[in-house]
Formats: structure tokens, sequence, C-alpha cells
């Protein structure tokens, strides 16, 4: 007997190789970001959402106890700051103190004084591929792609299952990978990942009329919607022979 879940099961997994695994014939490997700018004014996952390259993103934001979080704060610019007035001019490590001791500042007075909350942030990304060197040339298109924007990645050898479970709809952050992501982000700062920024064209009645070119996604248009439409009218734009009037009979077609 077939359950459910048997029908949706894949035929067969391969999880031999630390660096990928393989389900019925596609190739999965997983990237981490692990570190961020300090500060960012533009969306970060655009440019990897926008690269129609073979990838999966899954973003967890966990809410943080905004008087554990000042709690924690202060004591941390307390100790920071007794340090900095004792260190000697010579100490290395002084300007990393003083960063983090200004950023645990900052954050302290955004909770207090702008009402923000604190959250921990994680960003996966699965990349797959039918082919192993077409999967490597992914990732290090990905991986080009988010230094580029300011994103440290880091490749999740050994820990390829914990990463593709993550990356599914089940809203699974597993443990074993989540202190490599883990990052704290401010109400604001999660603007940047905002992930919905790819424009479509999507009537729920309509009729499938092709591709964005931009982004690959289908556009289903309901032109005799008059509660978004004007009117049912359509212009038609295209060089010749480019199949202008085939496209206007098929739209046209009564069932």
């Amino acid at each position: 007997m077939f359950s459910e879940i048997d029908k949706i099961a894949p035929a067969y997994i391969n999880m031999q190789n630390p660096k990928y695994f393989e389900i019925d014939n596609l190739f999965y490997a997983g990237l981490i970001i692990v570190n961020y700018f300090r500060e960012q004014n533009d969306i970060i996952l655009k440019t990897l959402i926008e690269s129609n390259l073979n990838i999966n993103i899954s973003i967890f934001y966990e809410k943080q106890d905004s008087y554990k979080i000042i709690k924690d704060l202060t004591y941390h610019i307390g100790n920071v700051g007794a340090e900095l007035k004792e260190a000697s001019q010579n100490r290395q490590d002084i300007d990393i103190a003083a960063f983090t001791y200004n950023d645990a500042r900052y954050i302290r007075k955004e909770i207090q004084v702008n009402n923000e909350d604190m959250y921990f942030l994680y960003i996966y990304i699965i990349v797959y591929s039918e082919d192993k060197k077409e999967l490597e040339y992914y990732l290090n298109k990905v991986e080009g792609i988010a230094q580029s924007k300011g994103l440290e990645t880091r490749r999740a050898n050994f820990r390829q299952e914990e990463m593709f479970l993550s990356c599914l709809p089940i809203m699974d952050n597993n443990k074993l990978i989540k202190n490599s992501a883990k990052r704290n982000v401010l109400t604001s700062g999660m603007l940047a990942t905002y992930p919905f920024i790819s424009s479509s064209i999507f009537d729920q009645n309509g009729i499938f009329i092709g591709t964005n070119i931009y982004n690959n996604s289908l556009v289903f248009i309901d032109r005799y919607d008059s509660e978004k439409y004007k009117n049912a009218n359509m212009c038609i734009f295209g060089t010749s022979r480019s199949w202008k009037i085939f496209f206007y009979k098929i739209i046209n077609i009564k069932i």
C-alpha cells in the first residue's frame, strides 16, 4: 500500500558526497549567508532573485525579547567601556572593541527610543542542476553575486541534508546550521531582506499569455475583468514575422 507521503517522496537519494547530494538525477548544494555589510541601503537579495539561476532561498526571522536584549546590551556596554578606558593605545584590537561598543549603544537606543525590535536573521541558499560541473558554475556565480552585495557565504559541506530541509516550505530552521547563519537585525534593517521584488502579472481567472522576459515568471491575464481593466482591448507589438497574427488568433479562439 502506498501512502500519501510515498506519492511525493523521491525515488532516489545519494548523500555520499559531502559537497553536494543527488535527488532523482538533480544535484543540490547549499550556501549559508554568514555575514553582511554593517549598513545596507538596498535590497540585498534583488540581484540574486533576478539572476534566473537555479536557486531556492529560505529566510528565517526570530523575534527576540526586547527586555533581555537591553539588559545584555547594557552589561556589554559597561564592560567594553571600562576596557576602552583602561586599554593601551598600542592595543591592536582597540578599534574592533570601539566598533562593538558604538554598535551596542546604537542598537540599545533604537530599541528604547524608536521602539524597534531585534530579530535573529538566517538566510540559506540551495543551488541545483542536472550536471555536477554546471552546479559548480552556479555555485561560483551565486558566490560572486552575493559578494558584490556585501554578503559573505560559506558552503554547507557535510551539512547538505540540513540545508536542503531548511529550504523546504516546512518552516524547519535546523539547529545544526543555525549558529553559522545567525545575525542580529533591527526591524528597519529587515527591509533590506525583502524577497518579493520581481514584478509579475497574474490574474486569478486569466489565461496564459507567455513568460516575463526579466524573471521568467508566468503571465496570466483576464482582459475581461472589468474591475481591473477599463476594457478588453489589447495592443500587440512585435517585429515582422514574429507571430503577432497567430498570437491574436490564439487568444481570440471562442470555446
